[in-house]
């Protein structure tokens, strides 16, 4: 029985420490994952800035480290393999030399569309670490989830179509923003097929997100009132339960 009790007890001593560095990585992860959207767009530039390039190879690196470090873990290590392909695919297209390979063997139209793969698995990588760091407390997760198709949305549209976005990202989240919400004030239009697509995309996910987002902001206002008519009830009932108790003790001494 002490051998068995040991046993478990050294089983949730190894769980903590391991879903706790889940929950780190997952959070280094997420926060690199939403830097790289803008960052991608500065990656445009000419001259690129020193500090950008620093920046990406920071970003990748810790994509990088939160997918060893995890497989090393893993006890079935195909099992990870083949049940993370968004892991992998982000490793492989945020390198930071892939777009110089690109350059070299003479397919520099690909480029931008491999910007546009990038931010679509960036985006889902985010979305993935957000779930596992936010998953319990809803309203956070859906507002990160909406900032994310949002930043994601503007950058692919400014990566597309520049003319149409003037004011680079800036202007791209703008749009995002308009499209998402359905208000559609009709300043920035998209006018290439994909750039279209994604409107259309950020309008049906939005719908869903903005609607869900609106629920969890009522859901939490009400959950928060029920909490005071509880605790006050409970605070009645306290009372009663002394006052009961005071009655019950002057019956005894009086008898």
């Amino acid at each position: 029985m002490k051998e068995s009790l040991a046993e478990m007890n050294s089983s949730v001593a190894a769980e903590i420490p391991s879903h706790r560095l889940v929950r780190a990585l997952e959070t280094m992860v997420a926060i690199s994952a939403i830097a790289t959207i803008p960052l991608t767009l500065v990656l445009e530039q000419q001259p690129v800035p020193i500090w950008a390039h620093a920046a990406d190879w920071i970003c990748w690196s810790v994509f990088l480290i939160e997918y060893l470090v995890l497989f090393a873990v893993s006890d079935s290590k195909w099992h990870y393999f083949s049940s993370t392909p968004i892991n992998l695919s982000v490793v492989i297209l945020s390198f930071p030399q892939l777009p110089v390979m690109l350059g070299l063997v003479r397919v520099v139209r690909l480029i931008r569309f491999f910007r546009l793969f990038r931010l679509i698995g960036v985006s889902g990588r985010a979305i993935t670490a957000l779930g596992a760091v936010l998953g319990r407390t809803g309203f956070v997760y859906v507002a990160s989830i909406s900032l994310i198709v949002v930043l994601a949305g503007g950058a692919s549209l400014a990566l597309l179509e520049p003319q149409t976005v003037h004011g680079g990202f800036g202007e791209g989240v703008w749009w995002a923003i308009v499209t998402a919400t359905t208000v559609g004030y009709g300043d920035i239009a998209p006018v290439t097929f994909w750039g279209r697509a994604i409107a259309v995309l950020l309008m049906v996910t939005g719908v869903g997100l903005m609607s869900t987002l609106a629920a969890s902001i009522t859901a939490h206002f009400l959950a928060h009132e029920e909490n005071s008519e509880v605790r006050e009830l409970r605070e009645q009932m306290d009372r009663i339960e002394r006052l009961l108790m005071e009655v019950h003790s002057k019956r005894v001494v009086g008898d």
